[in-house]
């Protein structure tokens, strides 16, 4: 019974320290995730045209309209 309560009790004071290092490893998994996800790969070679030809084949298809199509255009060149 004494060691039943004393597992118990050990259970107890773990449970918070616990929850502590799981909230810490969120936070820092969310941290270094943002940093990496905050830039757009532009540099490769060849995905900046591929996007452009994406939104005109969305044109072309009646998917997008004139103006969607320039102003997502204008997104992608950095000319807004």
């Amino acid at each position: 019974m004494r060691v039943r309560m004393s597992l118990v009790m050990l259970a107890n004071m773990l449970v918070p320290v616990v929850v502590a290092l799981a909230l810490v490893a969120i936070a820092v998994a969310l941290v270094r995730g943002g940093a990496r996800g905050a830039s757009v790969p532009t540099d490769r070679p060849g995905l900046l045209e591929q996007r452009l030809e994406h939104l005109d084949r969305l044109h072309a298809a009646g998917r997008i309209s004139d103006v969607e199509r320039a102003d997502a255009r204008a997104r992608l060149l950095g000319t807004l």
